[in-house]
């Protein structure tokens, strides 16, 4: 009897697919063996109509509604077909010309995909009829920390079940010996209150809802995405890299798209490798004598290079910068990429001359003089229609609190007169209690996130894109618009390095 693997056992593919992160290269190449199945005919690959299908499926994970649909019903309907065409068309966005040297975490057009990705790989195991998978999962997302006395012993889920006496649908039977804090599944809070618990507890086990269960297990696969990508690149020669990427075209062409109509923001997140570039060249030029260069000056490549080597930052994220831009001809390359920043103007390509203004990345500038100019954003206008209506949520609260304490004037103020500023901003809505408001803020004020003073939220942050009203529609951004000190964006840099090591 052959031994069961992800290539030849549908258990098996969905075992792996749904938790890479505990499977070894062996058994996530199999996977992948598994999906390149499916365009095998007669043992010979249909190559062009796997390349169609890889630039479909990333054409279509650049489209908002395509990835809300496969939340709830599949968009691929194999595990394995889905692992390739997902990684392979990471591969592609990573190896565009433009993009090789962003390292992904700054890719937006990552972030859509692996959003597709983690959609349609619930739903797949939302519809797998054989609940022992749903077992497995529950094990990884509801096991006990080792600070909890854990990992526990004997099985974490040893059921799923319908509880009559609740109120219906599925539960994970959890025993009280394994349960961790993990467990404990509530409704999203509304204001100061905590939501409903939604696990009950009967016969010496708790019960959490299968809602949950989904939750969880989304957050754990955005992260496993990440495994499954290193997974596919250490599987693939250079020649097939070469080949995939020589011969997909509607993937460059779209984010060649991106780049002519100069929405960056869907390339990039709001911090990128690009804007570091650009900020710190346009910096060298504005610190350094008028006699070696200035902004608003035409000058060639050559001159921008000797500002930018005359330059002396106190910023270690602008010194690694110059650092890495070793040749006058680089740094016109740079320019000549970024061509669509309103602050680049390129003269002649030719003669290498180009005119720098001050830095912009395109996103129209708010002046705070008073803390109601805040609410030029149209999502924090969106915030505050809604808080006319309804309590805040903490996330709410969290938001505009710490958006409001990173701007320039509250640096050396002290935090009384923060929170007096800011209880007169919440003094507009119906629901306003002094002491109350005071509490929350201070709270917010002192509430630290694994010991790191927290930065405000950017665009991107799913609790603001709450009240986006979609970036193609907006002139603002919260890290361009708003007039944040680069001390913020120091610390932005910093634990973007530290998450690589």
């Amino acid at each position: 009897m052959s031994q069961k693997t992800p290539l030849n056992d549908e258990y098996m593919a969905y075992r792996v697919a749904a938790l890479p992160r505990g499977e070894g290269q062996v058994q996530l190449t199999q996977l992948f063996e598994r999906g390149y199945q499916r365009w095998t005919v007669d043992d010979t690959q249909e190559t062009e109509k796997l390349l169609a299908d890889i630039e479909r499926f990333t054409f279509d994970a650049f489209v908002p509604s395509t990835r809300r649909k496969a939340a709830e019903r599949p968009y691929v309907d194999d595990p394995g077909m889905l692992a390739v065409l997902a990684t392979l068309g990471a591969v592609c966005i990573m190896d565009h010309p433009k993009l090789e040297e962003t390292p992904p975490r700054h890719l937006a057009l990552l972030d859509d995909l692996r959003e597709l990705y983690v959609n349609n790989i619930a739903s797949l195991i939302r519809e797998y009829d054989d609940f022992t998978l749903h077992q497995e999962i529950a094990e990884i997302l509801y096991a006990k920390e080792s600070g909890e006395g854990g990992p526990h012993s004997g099985r974490v889920c040893t059921d799923i079940t319908t509880r009559p006496e609740f109120s219906g649908g599925y539960y994970l039977e959890i025993p009280l010996v394994a349960a961790s804090r993990k467990c404990l599944a509530r409704t999203d809070r509304d204001g100061d209150q905590q939501g409903e618990i939604q696990t009950h507890v009967a016969d010496n086990h708790l019960y959490a809802p299968v809602s949950d269960f989904m939750q969880k297990y989304r957050s754990y696969a955005e992260d496993a995405f990440s495994r499954l990508l290193a997974a596919q690149e250490e599987a693939l020669t250079p020649k097939q890299r070469s080949w995939l990427t020589a011969n997909e075209s509607a993937i460059t062409e779209r984010i060649d798209r991106f780049f002519a109509a100069g929405q960056t923001h869907r390339i990039w997140r709001n911090w990128s490798r690009q804007k570091q570039r650009l900020r710190t060249i346009i910096n060298a030029v504005h610190a350094v004598d008028d006699d070696v260069a200035q902004l608003g000056q035409t000058h060639t490549a050559r001159e921008l290079y000797a500002a930018l080597e005359a330059y002396d930052p106190e910023r270690s994220w602008e010194q690694h910068v110059c650092d890495s831009i070793s040749t006058p001809r680089s740094l016109g390359t740079i320019l000549s990429t970024n061509r669509d920043y309103p602050s680049v103007t390129v003269e002649n390509d030719r003669l290498n001359r180009y005119t720098l203004t001050q830095y912009s990345d395109g996103a129209q500038a708010i002046h705070v003089d008073d803390l109601e100019d805040l609410f030029e954003l149209p999502c924090l206008a969106a915030m505050d229609e809604r808080l006319q209506e309804k309590k805040p949520v903490r996330k709410d609260l969290y938001n505009l609190v710490r958006m409001a304490w990173w701007l320039p004037q509250y640096r050396d103020a002290s935090t009384g007169e923060f929170v007096n500023d800011m209880k007169e901003v919440f003094a507009r809505w119906s629901w306003y209690d002094e002491e109350t408001t005071e509490y929350q803020i201070q709270y917010e004020l002192n509430n630290d996130i694994g010991g790191e003073i927290p930065l405000p939220m950017n665009c991107s942050n799913d609790d603001m894109q709450r009240y986006c009203i979609g970036c193609d529609q907006c002139p603002y951004s919260i890290y361009g618009s708003l007039p944040f000190p680069d001390e913020m964006y120091d610390l932005l840099e910093e634990r973007s390095e530290t998450s690589l090591i």
